[in-house]
């Protein structure tokens, strides 16, 4: 089996623990340390999805957000976030996903994001192109910050990194600005639906699936998720005309 074709078999099998617990009445959800939610399906697909890679890539290394890092033994390494969005996903909204990247040495080379509520999977090769639902997908070609549509992730995130004044100007710049949470914010820059996309603060495995799926689709995406050993830093995706612009007003 080839990388691509483990990667949406990984997928698959995290759709159907997502699907099957959310909107769930007896959903469990506990809080961690720094009081974010997580839920029994979090839990239950990155388990899931490490035990596979054990299996069928018997010495890769898995990191994921919710039990940390499987150490391998070389350069390869699978980059889990099981739900992206779980304060979508315990509300009973349809916008959050699963995220699959697979490194070597630091570099993507594959990566899945599949938000099976909306019923779309995104996929990338890196020099091979992006593709949601199977097709071909890429950036737009909005050159010009006042026609552009911004989409952002929480903007009680950028208040608490101090980024609200940033976001907000910028917002006041463009056509429109969106709030969308980190997967469909860069999902969307991704399939030409938005021009810019910016997530406050994150983590690798945040980032490194959706950056991917962005630059495959044309685009450019900045990640700075190693700035902060906790936490990380800010992750800014773009039609690639309009980048410099959301770098400028990030102060980047």
């Amino acid at each position: 089996m080839d990388d691509l074709a483990l990667a949406m078999e990984l997928a698959d099998a995290a759709d159907r623990i997502s699907m099957d617990r959310w909107r769930a009445h007896d959903l469990r959800i506990d809080r961690k340390p720094d009081l974010s939610p997580v839920t029994e399906a979090d839990l239950a697909i990155e388990s899931e999805l490490r035990e596979r890679v054990q299996r069928d890539r018997p010495g890769h290394a898995v990191i994921g957000e919710e039990h940390g890092l499987l150490e391998g033994d070389g350069q390869w390494r699978w980059v889990v976030d099981p739900i992206d969005g779980t304060r979508s996903f315990v509300r009973g909204n349809e916008t959050w996903a699963t995220l699959i990247a697979l490194q070597y040495a630091g570099n993507t080379l594959v990566a899945v994001a599949s938000a099976p509520a909306l019923r779309l999977r995104f996929h990338a090769v890196r020099g091979e192109g992006s593709f949601m639902n199977g097709r071909q997908i890429h950036v737009s070609e909005i050159s010009s910050v006042d026609e552009a549509l911004l989409t952002h992730s929480s903007l009680n995130g950028f208040m608490r990194v101090g980024l609200g004044p940033q976001i907000t100007d910028l917002a006041e710049r463009c056509w429109d600005a969106r709030g969308l949470g980190n997967s469909m914010t860069h999902l969307a820059v991704a399939r030409g639906t938005a021009d810019m996309g910016w997530t406050s603060r994150a983590a690798v495995w945040d980032f490194a699936a959706l950056a991917l799926i962005v630059e495959e689709a044309g685009g450019r995406f900045t990640d700075r998720s190693g700035d902060d050993p906790k936490l990380g830093g800010t992750g800014i995706s773009s039609n690639g005309l309009l980048h410099e612009a959301v770098l400028e007003a990030a102060g980047l």
